[in-house]
């Protein structure tokens, strides 16, 4: 590994990790401003934040999708079609966006209703879901413009953009929820009004700037051969990604069933938990983005030597930042005062059990992008569906229900059955090299 090579991960990483993590983090001190509403509003906004989660998570593989293609096209030095590609992803996601976005922000509470959600937490989340729905284009936009900045180097941009315009969300949440009273409700408004600054300045910069890329929507012969590399790339990663958040939004039901407080724990360890892996994320889209270009360029040493060197850097993360997160356990009275102490204990303990799992899933989130990048999605579906499905969600019920853990076999069943399961199958296609093939094509021309 060069120290070129070792600049060029940290270029990515840095920025998106800071990105992410500062975007997290905020998150936190917002939903501990909406906590202080009580713990049936971090039950009823958690839950419809896990509905928003599962839009986002499936939304968000249209930006891997365009990173990873016009990272392949920039590697083999083709920029007419990297401008073709991001142009494509760009229109194609906003509209698949709105199309999501309106049903579920129209049908916010009935869905709530239908889920099973207590009527409490209906009746808080469901006005608070039906207007953040909205911001789901808003964000995938922003996702998209991001992964395009990514891959033609200037990783920087994104983070310049979207640290200031986030930390609007919980000073705007205060404002509205407090001073003029609105309530859960005016966490939502915050976020469609920061999301949508934050979109706007992104696509100007993208599409309007001197750092960014000429909008060149492709014509109708090009757009065949596009669409044939992406439907494959993206599809099995959007259907995946169902499989995960649909995952993630059962468990939540699982604790939901227990009580309200039990889901209120799981929301703020998820959200508490979240910050730390996100201080990881980078690596996750430097695989993305620099596999796919040594891929592009027909470079196979370099394939598994940029690889390998994300995912020991990732392990050497995920043990410092699990740490700090096993450290934040302790400031949860402090964090959540008008949370009940059983709360409070049960979360002090959930929070130390998953700190122990950071190093599995920073590995989990690394072998995703490097699979991806590698065009091996359906792997990746296959996976996912196994340790969800067959595995992880059985197992948490089984322990939780029948055999009496309640809690705790809710958690020991997700780290259990579905990470250590994941990062398994993860390690072994990773070694088996069948999850990429070197395709050299040649430019295409404008």
């Amino acid at each position: 590994m060069t120290a070129d090579t070792r600049r060029e991960i940290f270029t990515i990483a840095l920025p998106v990790s800071l990105e992410s993590t500062v975007q997290l983090a905020l998150g936190f001190v917002n939903q501990v401003i909406v906590g202080t509403l009580g713990t049936a509003t971090i039950a009823a906004v958690g839950l419809a934040n896990n509905v928003l989660f599962i839009g986002i998570l499936c939304l968000n593989t249209l930006g891997a999708g365009c990173a990873i293609l016009a990272s392949r096209a920039r590697g083999r030095g083709d920029e007419a079609a990297v401008r073709r590609i991001v142009s494509f992803f760009i229109g194609f996601s906003s509209l698949l966006a709105l199309a999501l976005a309106l049903p579920l922000g129209l049908e916010a509470t009935p869905f709530l209703n239908l889920v099973g959600a207590n009527p409490e937490v209906i009746s808080i989340g469901g006005p608070y879901l039906s207007l953040v729905a909205l911001s789901l284009p808003l964000i995938t936009l922003s996702v998209v413009s991001s992964a395009a900045f990514r891959s033609i180097g200037k990783a920087r941009i994104p983070m310049l953009v979207t640290i200031p315009t986030i930390a609007l969300i919980p000073l705007l949440s205060w404002l509205f929820a407090f001073p003029l009273g609105m309530g859960a409700v005016g966490a939502a408004v915050a976020a469609l009004v920061a999301q949508g600054i934050r979109a706007a300045l992104l696509l100007g910069l993208l599409f309007a700037s001197r750092w960014g890329l000429r909008w060149a929507w492709p014509d109708l012969r090009q757009i065949r051969p596009l669409l044939a590399q992406a439907v494959p790339l993206v599809l099995p990663l959007f259907i995946t990604e169902v499989v995960f958040s649909g995952g993630v939004f059962l468990f939540a039901l699982l604790f939901e069933r227990l009580g309200t407080q039990e889901l209120a724990v799981f929301q703020i360890v998820s959200n508490l938990e979240m910050v730390f892996i996100t201080a990881s994320a980078g690596l996750h889209y430097a695989a993305t983005v620099l596999v796919a270009q040594f891929i592009g360029r027909a470079d196979s040493p370099g394939v598994w030597a940029v690889s390998r060197q994300i995912w020991q850097i990732g392990l050497a993360s995920a043990a410092i930042f699990g740490f700090i997160f096993a450290l934040f356990a302790f400031l949860l009275p402090v964090l959540y005062p008008n949370t009940t102490p059983q709360v409070q204990e049960w979360a002090f303990w959930a929070v130390l059990l998953n700190a122990l799992f950071q190093p599995v899933k920073v590995s989990n989130f690394i072998f995703f992008g490097t699979l991806a990048s590698g065009g091996d999605t359906r792997f990746l579906l296959f996976s996912d569906f196994v340790t969800v499905f067959v595995v992880g969600l059985p197992l948490a019920w089984l322990l939780a229900f029948p055999l009496g853990l309640g809690l705790w076999g809710i958690f020991l069943g997700r780290l259990l059955g579905e990470e250590t399961v994941r990062v398994s199958m993860f390690l072994w296609r990773y070694r088996s090299g069948r999850w990429f093939r070197l395709e050299a094509q040649p430019a295409a021309s404008d």
